[in-house]
């Protein structure tokens, strides 16, 4: 792909390990009455109102990474067992993104039928309601990652594997009976079609809702289900990604995973462990329970997700980083997103803010839920049959209407523009930009260190324009080094209502939008910000972003 800002393809690269401390100083300046790229000017009084911040950012050996495939998307497993990962349907979207990794699983893992080896042309049982997965699911999805170059992690049930009496609610969405040689029939089909585009098999989907499990026994289980695996694939190393539980603020549940694993003997960590996975979901729609567009830009949800990142990476340290960390299902609400909250323009600006957060964070990997066969607006309830494959308030792309469903015309929504925003920034080190909290109700700044001494600085506004009180940034930025051009692509959206717009076709990427076939239209139009030597001056409206590469 090509990045919007016209430099080339938007690849990442590995970068050289620097032993300078470099500084970055930051002064915004809200005037009262200041023109911005991309907004409309900001009202106020006669004086400007000012607020100076200074930051300062060091780099070092143990400075944070972006890498390459670090998004991707979450899907249910019913989606592919009903057929939606097709190349018509997803390959220009997901190659629009670059690189990433499509994790199969969700709640439907416990509730769809592996059809494969001697249990091909067995029937369906009443209770696989996510459908039957079959080796033509296999050859669509092989299709499907050899188009768009990304790659798959593999999602296994579990509650009909373990005990019975440990499952928490039998009757609750009763799981088909499938058997672990069932299971590992299904990986060795998935392995000899997909080769090494299948990086992991996932034990389940989130234990700890559905199980009476400890970490101990889902360490024990995990131990059994790669066993097996590798029995049946003895050359494929193929490895389990685990323990994924809900997504609470504390990682109690995945340490309880690692103690386990660390107290025994019998096998290293590593040889069963693919990824050490979790989920994260900073609000909730659960349960009749409510999330506001203020909730989600606010400083809290930025420092709760603070809070679970440390926890995540104190957790992988006790595997002394040996294990890829990953948040394999993720989004703003969970239980469907927030209707009004998670479809809205606001998604946007969070989910940019969320992935460079995580990657800074120090996890390998962030994975959006969502739905891939949908029309807008056609929520199912989780009483309906069709709920596994219905539409979610936080998908990142729906069809407008059935015809464009049928055509494989899905629409990106909000959510699918801030993750295509963050695409534009490049592997590097993280700069550490020593924002201060007080600040985060206002503007959020991240900035890496390209291999090739380039510099991307990313600033998000995160108020809303239309409200009254929302000040625009004059961001003073005094450079680490001397460079010579800057140039500012803005992610915007032009519609009245500002964050709480649900019209995803107000929306831009340096003038680019995507179309309902995936691709990007439009002619980029980055925009020249003044550069001297080591210092620039770079105006951020409310409800916007401005991505700054600055090269020598």
């Amino acid at each position: 792909m090509r990045d919007v800002t016209g430099r080339g393809p938007a690849t990442r690269g590995s970068g050289g390990r620097l032993r300078l401390r470099r500084c970055l100083v930051v002064s915004a300046v809200v005037a009262a009455l200041v023109p911005y790229p991309g907004g409309a000017a900001v009202a106020g009084d006669a004086a400007p109102a000012t607020t100076e911040l200074t930051i300062t950012a060091t780099l070092d050996e143990h400075s944070a990474r972006l890498a390459d495939d670090f998004q991707g998307f979450s899907v249910e497993s019913a989606d592919f067992a009903h057929g939606f990962l097709t190349r018509e349907r997803m390959a220009e979207r997901l190659r629009t993104l670059g690189p990433g990794v499509l994790r199969l699983g969700g709640y439907s893992m416990d509730l769809v039928w592996p059809a494969f080896g001697q249990w091909a042309g067995a029937p369906a049982p009443p209770e696989a309601i996510g459908g039957t997965v079959d080796q033509a699911d296999l050859d669509h999805l092989k299709q499907l990652l050899d188009a768009s170059g990304w790659k798959v992690t593999l999602g296994a049930p579990l509650k009909s594997i373990i005990d019975p009496a440990k499952v928490k609610n039998p009757a609750r969405d009763p799981s088909p009976q499938v058997t672990l040689d069932q299971v590992v029939a299904e990986v060795k089909a998935a392995y000899d079609t997909l080769g090494d585009d299948l990086l992991a098999v996932e034990l389940g989907n989130e234990y700890d809702n559905v199980t009476t499990l400890t970490g101990a026994e889902l360490w024990e289980t995990a131990k059994r289900y790669q066993a097996a695996i590798s029995t049946a694939l003895p050359h494929a190393r193929l490895k389990i990604a685990g323990p994924s539980p809900s997504g609470a603020k504390s990682s109690t549940r995945v340490d309880e995973f690692v103690t386990a694993a660390l107290a025994d003997g019998s096998v290293n960590p590593q040889h069963v462990l693919a990824e050490l996975s979790s989920h994260w979901y900073p609000w909730s729609h659960c349960s009749g329970r409510t999330m506001t567009i203020e909730q989600l830009m606010s400083a809290e949800t930025h420092l709760n997700t603070r809070a679970k990142l440390a926890g995540m990476r104190a957790v992988s340290a006790r595997l002394h980083d040996t294990v890829p960390s990953t948040i394999n299902e993720s989004n703003s609400a969970s239980c469907s997103g927030m209707p009004g909250v998670s479809d809205s323009y606001a998604t946007a600006l969070w989910s940019l803010d969320y992935l460079l957060q995580g990657a800074q964070g120090g996890v390998d990997r962030v994975q959006f839920h969502t739905n891939t066969a949908a029309i807008c607006g056609d929520f199912k309830p989780r009483e309906s049959a069709d709920y596994p494959i219905s539409y979610r308030y936080y998908g990142a792309f729906c069809a407008a209407d059935p015809a464009a469903l049928h055509a494989g015309q899905l629409s990106a929504n909000p959510l699918y523009y801030g993750i295509w925003a963050f695409r534009q920034v490049p592997t590097g080190k993280f700069l550490d930009l020593d924002l201060p909290d007080t600040a985060l109700d206002q503007i959020r700044a991240y900035a890496v260190l390209g291999r090739d001494g380039s510099l991307t600085v990313v600033l998000i506004n995160v108020q809303d324009p239309a409200a009254a009180d929302s000040t625009g940034d004059t961001v003073t930025l005094n450079l680490p080094a001397a460079y010579r051009t800057a140039r500012a692509v803005t992610l915007r959206s032009t519609a009245p209502d500002g964050l709480a717009s649900l019209d995803a076709n107000r929306i831009t990427l340096g003038d680019q939008q995507i179309s309902p076939a995936g691709t990007a239209t439009g002619t980029p139009r980055p925009s020249t910000v003044p550069v001297d030597r080591r210092s620039a001056e770079v105006p951020v409206a409310p409800g916007t972003a401005q991505l700054v590469t600055f090269s020598h």
